[in-house]
């Protein structure tokens, strides 16, 4: 990424950091405050909030590896399955780069499963945006860490740090 492209990021990250929120009635198109919103809604798990931001023929990589969701309905229904496993939760990004319509994004998953259990799972994502909307979302984490801490294995130390960075939001 050239120095142009990280101070854009840069300059609107910022500008997200210092706003409370977006009215209900404006429209958000720029890639960091539409994923910035679909971030806060998946946090009160008001799907149809976050879905207002999805293209209805996305391709969303839930987890590279795995065959990809498509289309709307299919990441509504997908969605809905994964709310119900989770509780408190505390999708966090703490970096993002920008080229063009595209954020790279690193953060991390942190909730608590319906049984107690913390699973912190650190990833990346690649999102593509078209008109204010995602219309590609792919995610990178390790699976294998995902399964073992929703089974009941303890959180790592180093988990923890990297959980408690400082983030954009």
């Amino acid at each position: 990424m050239n120095r142009r492209r990280f101070l854009e990021a840069s300059t609107v990250a910022s500008g997200l950091l210092a706003t409370r929120g977006v009215a209900a009635d404006a429209k958000v198109t720029e890639p960091l405050q539409v994923l910035r919103e679909v971030i806060l809604a998946w946090r009160r798990k008001d799907l149809e909030g976050m879905l207002q931001y999805i293209d209805d023929e996305i391709a969303w990589h839930s987890h590279v590896g795995s065959p990809p969701v498509q289309g709307k309905a299919a990441m509504r229904e997908f969605a809905t399955r994964m709310t119900t496993q989770m509780k408190e939760i505390h999708w966090r990004l703490f970096e993002v780069a920008r080229d063009g319509e595209r954020l790279h994004v690193e953060g991390v998953d942190d909730f608590v499963t319906p049984e107690g259990r913390r699973v912190v799972i650190p990833y990346a994502g690649v999102l593509a945006f078209r008109d204010g909307r995602i219309v590609e979302w792919r995610d990178y984490f390790d699976r294998a860490l995902f399964d073992r801490l929703k089974a009941g294995e303890p959180l790592p130390a180093y988990l923890e740090t990297l959980a408690n960075r400082p983030a954009l939001f």
